[in-house]
């Protein structure tokens, strides 16, 4: 792995929370529906000792709820829903995120 796909990936697990978020916003999902969003949008694979943790941290929080649904072709899956909590945080998030990047490019083209 070189130096760039490491820091993608340092970014990626800094900014988890915030992108599971943006995925369920979009509809309900599975951790492994959650983890083939991210990857379909460019991000690096996302292994599950990342992704459940925060799953539990942002359920723990009232972000997300999650039920466990039947599968046709295997075990019961858990699946997570975003809260009125989770639209709020993830709002919160995504202004946080953009005012950082304002910031880091101000300082990027800073002589």
């Amino acid at each position: 792995m070189d130096d760039t796909a490491m820091s993608i990936a340092a970014w990626q697990r800094a900014s988890l929370p915030m992108l599971v978020l943006c995925v369920l916003s979009v509809a309900p999902r599975h951790g492994y529906g959650i983890s083939q969003a991210l990857v379909s949008a460019g991000l690096q694979p996302i292994k599950g000792a990342q992704l459940y943790p925060a799953l539990v941290r942002l359920e723990d929080e009232g972000a997300i709820v999650a039920q466990w649904e039947q599968s046709e072709s295997g075990p019961a899956r858990k699946v997570y829903e975003l809260t009125a909590v989770g639209h709020a945080q993830r709002a919160d998030l995504l202004e946080q995120w953009r005012t950082f990047i304002t910031a880091a490019e101000a300082v990027g083209r800073a002589k």
